[in-house]
């Protein structure tokens, strides 16, 4: 593993979360925030915990171990939860550009939220990162599906092949 790979994904996944925010931003308030009985509920509370794992693993690199995701209650509208995520995209590319190699395969210890002693590498976490976003987007974009907004391709060749790779 090494860094450009890293932050081609990085930029994969920043390109697909604003992907899935434009086909979010196409729904009606009611039907961003309505509980469709699937995974996070509503369009907004997926989207809230796409960002908020984001911010837990960014933290947990940086040596803290929060006790908890910050939820929908913290971030109550799209203004609000797309301001953070921005803020977000930015902190993460300053800690990537901060990286070498080697370091992807440092070890690192953390807590889980529920206090439980853990170690990974800092590259298998980010792959872990870029991954849970992949897998919850798509869960987004059934919802929106689900409440008849159109919805966007989201795989990485899509993102090569416009990027021209």
């Amino acid at each position: 593993m090494d860094t450009a790979t890293i932050h081609m994904l990085f930029e994969y996944t920043r390109w697909a979360h604003r992907r899935v925010w434009s086909c979010a931003e196409q729904l009606s308030d009611e039907d961003y925030q309505r509980d469709m009985g699937y995974s996070w509920g509503s369009v907004h509370s997926q989207l809230v915990h796409i960002m908020a794992a984001e911010w837990l693993w960014l933290r947990r690199l940086h040596g803290e171990s929060p006790t908890s995701l910050p939820g929908a209650v913290e971030y109550p509208t799209r203004a609000a939860l797309r301001q953070q995520w921005d803020a977000l995209e930015g902190d993460m590319r300053t800690y990537l550009a901060s990286l070498t190699d080697a370091d992807l395969a440092a070890e690192f210890d953390y807590k889980s939220t529920r206090g439980q002693a853990r170690r990974s590498n800092v590259g298998a976490i980010l792959l872990h990162v870029f991954n849970h976003g992949t897998d919850h987007r798509a869960q987004a974009l059934a919802m929106i599906d689900r409440l008849g907004g159109e919805t966007v391709g989201q795989d990485l060749l899509t993102y090569l092949v416009e990027q021209g790779k």
